[in-house]
């Protein structure tokens, strides 16, 4: 019995920590509410947040588009720009080889000729010169009158003035020039400011700075379904009551405790191998000595006395061996269901916690990957917010690029202007190099004719000669200068060259920049998309475990109405256990007494044998 009483208050002790395991269940399920709602509002407002990063990728992208567009329009003037560039540079080389040939044809021409009247001069005033000279090349340096060996002029003059046919236009020539001066310096100085443009524009450049989806498997989770409690609940009643046998024939019906107590009484084999016990040990009674002389020594009456007694005294001792029996396998059975329940209750309880666990788990995981998610947001922002200051810059850039286009233009133009100002100027000079050589023949043919009148005449011609000389000095002159202009002006191209190729790169280094932000961008898309294909996921993995919350709560009101059936049933247990201690008290008593009323009829019957025999 303290055994039974230990095992009871042990139950007890069990069923409490159940409660409080059952209600630490329910505070978990409510927190587990409280994070999913806290989670639905995170992923609403990361889904609110994804729409606006969407809008911002579209708008991005029709600004790209804008830029490529420009850019493709930048591209093809620049073409045009530098087809145009190569044709000038063409036609610059050809004029130049042209003035060059021209310039050399006639300053041989013109020393052949110069040397052919020395030589004629000289041989003709041989007997009045000191001595003869070597024949000097020709040049206003090596003339007669730079030496001194020049016989003294005549008396009579000389007209000295220059004709009207070779007179030279060199206002013009310098106001050509002037102008031409003029818009290199303009061109200079607007070139310069857009190369400071650019050098600020490239200062402003930003350099580009700049893993997860978790798949938690729903076959893991353990669902544990009411059809299963219902059926093993229905399986353990069948089995009971398949092995419970009718007590009432046992018990009598007056006695109601006796009445619950059958009600509550289990199967067992201890009753029927008592029995067979008792029906051998009878059977080894029937051998008694007192009954070795048969029945016919004693009356009907005596004999009838005997079974009468001997019948009831064996119902006595039978109903009491199977009170005792039934009782203490009522008892053992109920013991042995209450262990079994509280097992399952414990097993139970135990998946449940487990399950709760792992679904806190879960739960934190989807925190985790929310938060990381919020990051990753984040840093698409700021990606989103680097990649507009690079279209930013890049469109400040295509700016700078068309206005560097513009002044290339206008340099273009500024050198078209020029290179037909030259060829006016060359046309102009090779008229007055016509002219020139038509007035020398003429001084050549004047001079010869002249040569044979006199010395007046030839002083007249040497003068004219110094005087032609003179003016082919001044247009030589007048070539270097040109020269030295088309110098200064293939210098400046150079110059308009190399910045434009300097144009040109920062323009493929802009188009770099371009690709490698729409790259970005649609990296970007993709993560986006990837994004919201683990929103959805979390979404639906969301709706599930609130499904699963729901059937845990409705599995935890059923673990809590079980344990408080298990704790009325323990209470009437205990109730029933005390009073089977009241009966099996009794019934110790009623054996004690029945007992020795068997061994009062006993020796009773051993008087009679005793005296039967002493007859």
């Amino acid at each position: 019995m303290d055994a039974i009483k230990k095992k009871m208050q042990a139950m007890k002790l069990e069923k409490d920590n159940a409660l409080d395991r059952a209600a630490m269940c329910e505070q978990e399920a409510k927190d587990a509410n409280l994070r999913a709602e806290k989670a639905e509002e995170e992923a609403r407002q990361l889904q609110k947040k994804i729409q606006t990063i969407e809008n911002e990728l579209d708008q991005t992208q029709e600004a790209l588009m804008q830029v490529n567009g420009k850019l493709e329009e930048k591209e093809k003037a620049l073409q045009t720009v530098n087809n145009t560039k190569g044709n000038e540079r063409r036609r610059q080389r050809h004029v130049g080889i042209l003035l060059l040939h021209t310039f050399s044809q006639y300053g041989g021409a013109h020393c052949a000729a110069g040397r052919s009247a020395r030589c004629a001069v000289m041989s003709a005033s041989a007997p009045h010169a000191h001595g003869r000279t070597p024949v000097r090349r020709r040049g206003h340096q090596h003339h007669p009158r730079m030496r001194g060996d020049r016989l003294p002029a005549p008396g009579p003059t000389v007209n000295k003035t220059p004709s009207k046919e070779v007179t030279l236009e060199t206002d013009d020539v310098v106001s050509c020039v002037n102008s031409v001066s003029e818009s290199q310096e303009m061109t200079r100085t607007s070139s310069d400011d857009a190369l400071s443009n650019r050098n600020t524009g490239d200062d402003s450049n930003i350099d580009d700075d700049f893993n997860f989806d978790t798949n938690v498997p729903e076959s893991e989770t353990i669902e544990l379904s009411d059809d299963d409690f219902s059926f093993k609940e229905e399986r353990s009643l069948g089995d009971g009551a398949e092995m419970v046998p009718p007590v009432f024939d046992i018990i009598s019906d007056d006695d109601p405790e006796t009445a619950e107590l059958a009600k509550l009484r289990c199967p067992s084999e201890c009753t029927e191998v008592l029995a067979a016990r008792e029906n051998r040990r009878n059977r080894r009674c029937a051998d008694y000595p007192g009954l070795a002389f048969g029945s016919s020594i004693f009356s009907s009456d005596t004999i009838m006395k005997f079974s009468i007694i001997k019948n009831e005294l064996q119902n006595i001792k039978n109903t009491a061996l199977k009170r005792q029996g039934t009782i203490l396998d009522v008892l053992k059975k109920k013991m042995r269901q209450t262990k079994e329940e509280m097992e399952k209750y414990k097993d139970e309880c135990e998946e449940y916690h487990k399950r709760l666990q792992v679904e806190i788990m879960r739960r934190e995981e989807a925190e985790s990957e929310v938060a990381a998610l919020n990051r990753r947001i984040q840093l698409l922002e700021e990606d989103l917010e680097r990649s507009e200051e690079r279209l930013a810059t890049a469109t400040a850039k295509l700016a700078e690029a068309s206005q560097a286009a513009d002044e290339s233009e206008r340099i273009r133009k500024a050198l078209e202007n020029r290179t037909n100002m030259e060829d006016d100027r060359v046309a102009i000079l090779e008229a007055q190099l016509s002219q020139a050589k038509l007035i020398a023949e003429e001084s050549d043919k004047k001079y010869e004719e002249l040569f044979v009148i006199g010395d007046s005449a030839r002083k007249v011609l040497e003068n004219r000669s110094l005087a032609d000389e003179e003016r082919m000095d001044a247009l030589e002159n007048q070539l270097k200068e040109a020269r030295f202009l088309a110098e200064e002006a293939d210098k400046k191209y150079d110059e308009v060259a190399r910045k434009l190729a300097m144009v040109e790169a920062d323009l493929e280094r802009a188009e770099e920049r371009a690709e490698t932000g729409e790259s970005k961008i649609v990296e970007l898309e993709e993560e986006l998309r990837v994004v919201g294909n683990n929103l959805k996921s979390l979404e639906v993995s969301e709706e599930k475990a609130n499904q699963r919350e729901e059937e845990y709560k409705n599995q935890i009101k059923t673990l809590t109405t079980r344990l408080k059936e298990a704790e009325a049933r323990a209470e009437f247990a205990e109730r029933s256990v005390q009073k089977l201690q009241k009966e099996v008290d009794r019934l110790e008593d009623d054996l004690v007494s029945e007992r020795e009323k068997s061994k009062l009829l006993q020796e009773e019957m051993e008087a009679t044998l005793h005296d039967i025999q002493n007859m």
